[in-house]
């Protein structure tokens, strides 16, 4: 009996030892896997950070073409909609690219008086 106990007793000071073995090493690479979620995490703000500032950027150029064009407010928000509709990452692109804003524009409901002023301040008679 004294023998069984002392076999059982060997055993499961081996497996203790065993485990603890297994979180020491475990701990290390929770450490590497934490680390590289944080580098994840920094790397995706960087991102967001420097993506909006190009996104305000462009808002202010297309802000800036629209005023330089002369349009009024009801002109540059018909221009907003259909930017956004079709370029909504680069919207002062919507100057520059006639062909846009004609395929935009039929999907589009505004005044037919307002789309031709459109056309003629900022495409040209």
């Amino acid at each position: 009996m004294i023998l069984m106990t002392r076999l059982q007793n060997e055993t499961l000071e081996e497996i203790s030892r065993s485990f603890r073995a297994y979180s020491q090493s475990q701990g290390s690479m929770m450490l590497f896997v934490g680390l590289v979620v944080a580098a994840g995490a920094a790397s995706a703000l960087v991102y967001a950070v420097l993506s909006g500032r190009e996104r305000m950027i462009g808002r202010r150029t297309f802000y800036r073409l629209a005023r330089a064009s002369g349009l009024t407010r009801n002109e540059t928000s018909l221009l907003v909609t259909v930017s956004r509709r079709v370029l909504p990452d680069n919207p002062p692109e919507i100057f520059v690219r006639r062909s846009l804003f004609e395929n935009a524009v039929v999907d589009v409901r505004a005044d037919a008086a307002i789309v031709t002023s459109v056309r003629k301040k900022v495409y040209g008679p």
